[in-house]
């Protein structure tokens, strides 16, 4: 079970399939299938760069199961590189072309969306510290906290909100999808945190943000945005609509998924009502365009997006959970690689992997995107690699301090993400785990686990940590007594940690519920064996056993079906909420109440003398186990039908 439900709270952002729609062939990809019209213009300071993109690729090709990628850099006000490798359309063998080929950039979608904020900020249409319920028509935020959420809370995903999706955050059929207000008004995430309080991603904000756009400029977001950033920049092969437009829906590139060895056509995945936060299709080149504006502070060519001013202000930080840690821009966030200053934006949906960030003080501008399956690990290393080859620096050797081990202790735990579900039965994803583990190594380091592998951590500050083999840095935060309670992560201001609730660690949320269900079965087992025995019981005597018998069995039966029901559903849940999971929430409502009787009896058996002592210990056992169990189930929101 634990293994079926990681699959699903480790998705960032949206949904699987329906049955495949279509199949084609099952040879990989490689990076050779490229574009007959690349764009390649390489001078000092990156000789080769073309050498070097298509060898980075060709090893990347070999060894993810990438069915498509497209790439894009600009300097100094120019493209400079600009590519495609593999197939965009495997039926009609399309290779994919830099400036035609379209690509689902998620996430990173929400530079528009902010860009388009700042430029009402500059027109006087919006302010960054007003209560954004002052910008909302048709309803309102509730007012959980005293403090108000701002546009700068929204800017910088620290609203508070809760995170959530469970049966609603995606669908394949444009008919059904919702518009940005009514999906916003029916889906109000819970206040979990003061507002700046944490980082904690939140598409939900970034959509308030472009219904907000929509709200104060009169135009409808799609509209607003095409007449206000794609269009002005020459970006002809870029939108945010679903489905496509007719004059471009043919340069998609085809989402694909690894089948059984074969490539299977994929569904267009729609967001509806929370596009602004990571519907965008573009070409690499049409990437390229919004990269050079944003690297001349809002200026391309004859064409102002932003004035310079209103640019600085938006490329410069606005939230810091430490600040010796990268930063929160106005919607770009910060990362550091090898000393340069880079902001952007990473974006994922399920068939779609990308990368945005620029190098202001270089110049320079990156974009790519891999159409895959399989995970992030091809964009997050690109960016990382080209610096590597082009801005090298040596990582500075560090040595432990002596007396690390001393103090060490003070850091060790589970640290959790505040991009959680809290109010619904989608907190239940978290029973998966999906934290980090800090442990002691006694070489007076940290062991941080919770990535790809674990790494150890040498002190370089106070509450300060590097990688020992690596650039990677972590930070911890102290509570107001002085005690160690969050944790973050360099290059994501946006994902805040604190330590893990007690009732969320591995103790209450698998070993005793484990040992529950051992105890439920011991019932039926006992039953089995003493049948005969059990015709001449009391009536009490029968009644309460049989009461234990059905708790034990529902308490099986619901773990199984839950399994099961993820199993078979794995990531649609996310589009909707199959009928048998609701059947199946009838269960935990019956459990409550036969452990009431369980209980009563339990109470009864010791006042009343039923059995002999074991028998009596052993129903008072699986007594406990019931109504542990009961606690469980209420706590991770399994009790009645608590989803949106």
């Amino acid at each position: 079970m634990k293994r079926i439900m990681k699959q699903l709270s480790i998705i960032a952002v949206f949904a699987t399939w329906f049955a495949p729609l279509a199949t084609a062939q099952d040879e990989a990809p490689t990076a050779d299938a490229a574009v007959e019209d690349a764009v390649v213009t390489v001078a000092e300071p990156y000789p080769n760069l073309d050498t070097f993109i298509d060898g980075m690729m060709e090893t990347q090709f070999k060894l993810l199961d990438i069915s498509a990628m497209t790439v894009s850099v600009v300097k100094d006000g120019e493209i400079i590189f600009a590519k495609g490798y593999g197939v965009q359309d495997r039926k009609n063998n399309i290779p994919v072309t830099a400036e035609k080929s379209m690509f689902r950039i998620g996430s990173t979608s929400k530079l528009f969306t902010w860009t388009a904020v700042m430029q009402q900020l500059e027109r006087g249409n919006l302010d960054l510290d007003t209560d954004i319920n002052e910008y909302l028509k048709t309803f309102q935020i509730p007012d959980t906290f005293d403090e108000p959420i701002t546009l700068k809370h929204v800017l910088t995903h620290t609203p508070g909100f809760e995170d959530g999706g469970l049966g609603y955050l995606i669908n394949y059929d444009p008919d059904k999808a919702s518009s940005i207000r009514d999906f916003l008004a029916e889906h109000i995430p819970a206040r979990v945190n003061k507002p700046g309080a944490y980082g904690s991603y939140s598409n939900y904000a970034t959509a308030l943000a472009g219904l907000i756009v929509e709200n104060v400029s009169g135009v409808p977001f799609d509209e607003y945005i095409e007449q206000n950033i794609i269009m002005p920049l020459g970006m002809d092969h870029t939108s945010f609509r679903e489905p496509l437009p007719d004059n471009i829906i043919a340069d998609m590139t085809v989402g694909y998924k690894r089948e059984a060895g074969v490539y299977v056509k994929q569904p267009y995945e729609i967001l509806g009502g929370v596009r602004p936060a990571g519907s965008v299709a573009a070409t690499s080149i049409d990437m390229a365009q919004f990269m050079m504006a944003h690297l001349n502070n809002g200026t391309l060519g004859n064409t102002q997006i932003l004035m310079p001013e209103t640019a600085k202000l938006m490329h410069s930080v606005l939230f810091q959970p430490d600040d010796r840690l990268g930063g929160m821009a106005h919607g770009f966030y910060e990362t550091y690689v090898n000393g340069h200053r880079l902001i952007g934006h990473g974006g994922d949906t399920f068939q779609f992997h990308t990368d945005m960030m620029i190098d202001k003080d270089e110049g320079l501008g990156i974009f790519v995107s891999y159409q895959t399956m399989t995970g992030t690990k091809g964009r997050t290393e690109f960016i990382n690699t080209f610096y590597d080859q082009y801005y090298p620096k040596a990582m500075e050797e560090i040595t432990p301090p002596a007396d690390f081990n001393e103090r060490a202790g003070k850091y060790a735990g589970t640290y959790t993400f505040w991009r959680r579900n809290f109010s619904t039965l989608e907190k239940a994803m978290g029973l998966a785990g999906g934290g980090m583990s800090v442990a002691l190594s006694g070489e007076n380091t940290l062991i941080f686990s919770g990535f790809a592998e674990p790494r150890q951590f040498v002190e370089i500050g106070n509450n300060l940590f590097r990688q020992v083999d690596g650039k990677m840095k972590i930070a911890f935060g102290e509570d107001e007594n002085g005690a160690i309670r969050d944790l973050y992560i360099d290059g994501l201001p946006f994902m805040g940690l604190s330590r893990e609730p007690a009732f969320e660690s591995s103790f209450f949320k698998m070993l005793l519920p484990l040992v529950s269900l051992l105890l439920f079965l011991t019932v039926w087992t006992g039953w089995l064996y003493r049948r005969k025995e059990y015709k001449t019981m009391r009536a009490p005597e029968r009644t309460a056993i049989r009461l234990s018998m059905a708790t034990s069995a529902m308490n099986v039966v619901f773990v199984i079906l839950l399994a099961g029901i993820m199993a078979t559903y794995q990531l649609e849940i996310y589009e909707t909420i199959p009928t048998i999971l609701k059947l199946s929430l009838i269960l935990p409502i019956v459990i409550v109440l036969t452990t009431i009787g369980t209980a009563y009896f339990a109470v009864k058996a010791w006042r009343d003398g039923f059995w002999r002592l074991g028998r009596r210990i052993h129903y008072s056992l699986v007594t406990a186990a019931a109504v542990f169990m009961a606690i469980f189930y209420n706590y991770w929101n399994m009790i009645g039908w608590q989803y949106h």
